[in-house]
């Protein structure tokens, strides 16, 4: 099963603000590698690069749990 920063990593090249943060974390080589909404939430706060992305990540987490299925 795909990690969430795997399944976000395939919008890279798309002109959205998905792939706007597919591209940083593409970039960010701290980006947690996890299925943990909470831990990936946190990182993104908290970090100055992907600050402006907290309401791309909720989206974008929900679109992710829908494709895989999971759970949240």
């Amino acid at each position: 099963m795909l990690t969430y920063k795997e399944w976000l990593l395939q919008f890279k090249e798309i002109d959205l603000p998905i792939g706007d943060m597919a591209t940083a974390i593409e970039l960010d080589a701290h980006f947690p590698n996890t299925n943990d909404y909470e831990s990936i939430q946190e990182y993104v706060k908290t970090n100055p690069t992907l600050h402006g992305f907290i309401r791309v990540f909720e989206y974008s987490f929900k679109m992710f749990c829908e494709s895989t299925q999971k759970k949240i």
